[in-house]
């Protein structure tokens, strides 16, 4: 599967070059659909922090958020706050994690040290999933329901625009940011 841009990029708010751009968009999916929850990060030369700890809910037996990004290094606690027994598992480079069985109330977590995608599951129950993306950058979005995204504060410089979708869509292009408002939309096609 792969992505076919269309890019236009508009100076929309000149400012000094002493401050940091905006990249907007707008992702959307073969046969015109919005591409809600597309995650979109750049990569280059500012490399990230850990976050603050996040944290993935269990409740009503689903992942809250589904869709989430966290910079290497961030720490993630799992609580379950649902009133059935879970137990979370992933598939993170190339290697499983399992936190094992947990009651309503307990809380695991797991250092995420490496950038990729972490799949995760529930062992007990097959309809829960979730999707983590790890980056090493602090400039990223995930895309609303309408695919319309914003990274706000981006350092002047040469990066790689990367968009990955669950739907296993994912592609990258250069983008050059400079002191302006970056705006893009992105198309994507299924072959």
């Amino acid at each position: 599967m792969s992505l076919r841009w269309f890019l236009g990029i508009a100076g929309l708010a000149v400012m000094s070059s002493a401050f940091a751009g905006d990249v907007t968009g707008h992702v959307v999916m073969s046969g015109g659909r919005d591409a809600a929850q597309a995650v979109v990060y750049l990569e280059g030369a500012v490399r990230s922090k850990p976050m603050a700890k996040q944290m993935i809910d269990q409740r009503n037996r689903e992942f809250i958020p589904r869709i989430s990004v966290v910079t290497i290094g961030t720490t993630v606690d799992f609580p379950n706050n649902d009133t059935v027994f879970h137990n979370v598992f992933a598939e993170y480079q190339a290697k499983r994690f399992d936190l094992g069985m947990y009651p309503r109330g307990a809380k695991k977590r797991q250092i995420f040290e490496k950038p990729g995608l972490v799949a995760m599951m529930c062992s007990v129950h097959s309809e829960m999933s979730a999707y983590m993306m790890v980056v090493d950058t602090p400039y990223f979005a995930v895309a609303d329901r309408t695919g319309r995204f914003t990274i706000k504060g981006v350092a002047p410089g040469t990066y790689t625009l990367r968009v990955w979708h669950e739907s296993g869509q994912i592609e990258s292009r250069p983008l050059v940011v400079n002191d302006q408002v970056v705006s893009l939309e992105v198309r994507t096609n299924r072959k």
